[in-house]
């Protein structure tokens, strides 16, 4: 038990590290930087290639995310992260894109909401 809480200290350390980079890049505009930043970020969280998580709706990322049993503070960087997504797509026009990630970080994040526990 000490091991596995001792790696999810690690593994929210790393992705903060990662997420305030982030947002650092996005500030200066370099919106590429912050994209490539999130997907470690994610990528860490979920020990996939972030490619495949982008392709998913909404709901089957909700489902992938539960089924990985992560802890809520995981969670909230990965919706963090795919926030910073959208607001660097945004950023370089892709308007489209950027809806679909900013979609999948309301979805990400709502898991946190205590009225949707079951």
């Amino acid at each position: 038990m000490h091991y596995e809480s001792d790696y999810v200290l690690r593994l929210i350390e790393q992705m903060g590290g990662l997420v305030r980079r982030a947002i650092e890049r996005l500030r200066l505009g370099s919106e590429e930087e912050t994209y490539e930043l999130a997907d470690q970020a994610i990528g860490l969280a979920l020990d996939m290639d972030p490619l495949i998580l982008h392709r998913l709706s909404p709901q089957s990322l909700v489902s992938l995310l539960e089924l990985n049993n992560l802890d809520d503070r995981v969670i909230q960087l990965v919706g963090e992260a795919l926030m910073l997504q959208a607001g660097a797509l945004e950023q370089s026009g892709e308007l489209i894109e950027a809806s679909v990630r900013r979609d999948q970080s309301r979805a990400v994040l709502s898991m946190l909401d205590p009225a949707r526990a079951n």
